[in-house]
């Protein structure tokens, strides 16, 4: 699986066939590059909610103009300053299937599946969770370094990211559980 839309496809089939919410696709995406199913770079960025790559977004856009993908939002109201609040939940079609399904038995799609296992066993996050533990990660590989909980908060506020304790320690949680993390 070279091509990034194919393993977005890949990806919304080893999840259930379905995800709900974008910034979950690509937190799910971004850790399972990081457990090894995914070997290209897909140029993560720090972002609102973690680390998000614009590729992927792009696949997404071109998976659903093809007729792979289907996207449904779901709007939550207007927040402060008049911003929209929506989510975007992702399906694959018949087609998408169709895609996906030589790729069932190959080695890589194997990967993907276990990465997702890895996810959802580790208590299978929300996408608020997920986005924690993301940012958390994100820091702790740019430094390259370990770091206190209270450091890596100092740090997160560098890209305007608040994160609570409580939040951090279920983050830590989570990428112990999944082997990315020995405690912090």
């Amino acid at each position: 699986m070279r091509n990034i839309r194919t393993i977005v496809l890949a990806l919304i089939n080893a999840s259930g066939g379905s995800i709900r919410g974008r910034t979950m696709l690509q937190k799910r995406a971004y850790f399972a590059s990081l457990l090894g199913a995914i070997d290209i770079g897909f140029g993560y960025q720090a972002y609102y909610y973690g680390p998000y790559s614009s590729e992927i977004d792009a696949a997404l856009t071109q998976l659903k103009n093809l007729g792979f993908i289907e996207e449904a939002s779901t709007g939550f109201g207007v927040v402060s300053g008049g911003f929209e609040m929506r989510r975007y939940d992702y399906r694959l079609t018949e087609d998408g299937r169709k895609i996906v399904e030589p790729l069932l038995g190959t080695p890589e799609y194997q990967a993907m599946e276990e990465a997702i296992r890895r996810i959802q066993g580790a208590g299978d996050p929300n996408y608020f969770e997920l986005s924690i533990a993301a940012k958390a990660y994100y820091i702790l590989a740019k430094q390259g370094k370990e770091m206190s909980r209270t450091e890596l908060q100092r740090e997160a506020q560098k890209f305007d990211w608040s994160i609570q304790e409580e939040s951090l320690a279920g983050a830590i949680r989570f990428l112990e559980q999944v082997g990315l993390a020995t405690g912090a």
